[in-house]
């Protein structure tokens, strides 16, 4: 696993947005670290990021291939590399899709190991949690995935002041916690331990309200209004459905809640300090957010 770097999220934007047209602004959210080091800098009184991935979702999905081509070109042109983690290599026409590379892109002229990534917002109905389409740039082709929850983690985003849009926080928890209320248990290689990708997910979504309550005394009025609003223009469904979807992720959670504070505090916590006490208590919280009934 690549080791996690230090970015300026100010400056870290500023280059990505040199790349990007105005006129594809509008199709990208930013999710993961970067946006969420972007949303809570009013609390850090900084804009730094431990991260090695900047991950932009394309939207709509109708439009995604045809959005990751043009990108991808626009970065290519400006002499950012393709990386192949994991044992990939450069695909050709004749690569499966499920074998296609994701296209990471190393920026120019540095040694900073961070990179862009090209995610798509899913096809309507699709089930898998991950799913690849293939794109070409350059007559180079790799692979766009897709994860299910994406719509969630990207609804209502923010624009920053480089004209990039960033997802909210209580988007990006819910995504992570609807994504596992059936837990993903495949192990995250690189990190001590490996512990079950769910635990370190589902911690992020409880870090991420730890830290929204931090900064805002009203944040949990506007998580819930937040919530809601997905239930109703994303997921077309009850509240209370979908509490009980957040209800099974923590759940889950209950056995692993000590690894998952120690991730958290490495992470998304580093910063920002909580006791194994108050993040079993944000755990509660969290998970009493949407109506039960």
């Amino acid at each position: 696993m690549t080791a996690e770097q230090i970015l300026s999220v100010e400056e870290t934007l500023a280059r990505v947005a040199l790349h990007v047209p105005a006129t594809l602004r509008d199709k990208i959210v930013i999710i993961g670290s970067v946006a969420s080091a972007w949303a809570f800098r009013r609390l850090t009184q900084t804009t730094i990021a431990r991260t090695k991935d900047i991950d932009l979702v394309l939207t709509p999905a109708v439009d995604a291939v045809v959005t990751a081509a043009h990108l991808a070109e626009q970065f290519l042109d400006a002499k950012w590399t393709p990386t192949y983690p994991n044992g990939r290599q450069p695909a050709t026409n004749a690569t499966k899709e499920e074998e296609l590379p994701a296209l990471r892109l190393n920026p120019p002229d540095e040694q900073a190991s961070w990179f862009v990534e090209l995610l798509s917002e899913p096809p309507a109905g699709q089930a898998e949690r991950r799913q690849w389409t293939r794109f070409v740039a350059h007559d180079q082709h790799f692979g766009l995935p897709s994860f299910r929850f994406l719509p969630v983690a990207i609804h209502a985003p923010e624009t920053t002041d480089q004209g990039l849009r960033c997802a909210r926080p209580a988007c990006m928890a819910l995504a992570h916690l609807l994504e596992h209320a059936m837990p993903d248990r495949t192990p995250i290689k690189g990190m001590e331990g490996e512990p079950p990708r769910f635990v370190k997910d589902v911690g992020r979504a409880v870090s991420l309200w730890l830290l929204s309550n931090q900064m805002d005394g009203d944040a949990e009025t506007q998580w819930r209004a937040l919530w809601i609003d997905i239930c109703e223009k994303v997921l077309h469904r009850t509240p209370a459905d979908t509490a009980s979807e957040v209800a099974k992720a923590l759940d889950h959670l209950q056995n692993e809640l000590r690894v998952a504070h120690e991730i958290a505090s490495k992470t998304t916590l580093a910063d920002r300090p909580f006791t194994l006490a108050a993040f079993a208590r944000a755990v509660s919280t969290v998970k009493a957010m949407l109506p039960a009934g």
